[in-house]
């Protein structure tokens, strides 16, 4: 599943889900940002004993798509992936997205609020695969 930037040519991929069903714990997916003079890939652990994954995440930011105040934050379990979004009265959300690893980057990605209910269902199926 892709994310597109609206103000360039950036992408975020979630991609390469490994075992997401297994009850072992081996549960990993890939998380790929791509754009101008940037590539960067992590694998990131998808165990979530909180019971507050990206799925929910991004349900809840599309429950409240018509905007809100301050920032809305989901971080992994361990840490390697987390988002930052905030919101303005034009319809936008900005998505900060940091991918940590022994390195880290950061980079974010412009998204129309009216995005979020498909983000959202493209999300849920992804971990549903």
């Amino acid at each position: 599943m892709i994310i597109k930037c609206l103000k360039d040519s950036s992408e975020l991929e979630l991609s390469k889900p490994e075992g997401l069903q297994q009850p072992d714990g081996s549960e990993y997916y890939r998380v790929t940002i791509r754009g101008p003079g940037l590539s960067a890939s992590s694998q990131v652990y998808a165990f979530e004993p909180r019971g507050y994954g990206l799925v929910e995440f991004f349900e809840d930011l599309a429950a409240i798509w018509r905007g809100w105040k301050g920032k809305k934050d989901w971080t992994s379990l361990e840490g390697e992936l987390s988002l930052v979004c905030t919101s303005d009265r034009l319809g936008h959300v900005a998505i900060e997205v940091t991918l940590c690893n022994i390195w880290s980057v950061r980079k974010v990605f412009d998204v129309e609020a009216g995005q979020l209910e498909q983000l959202a269902s493209e999300i849920k199926k992804f971990f549903a695969a």
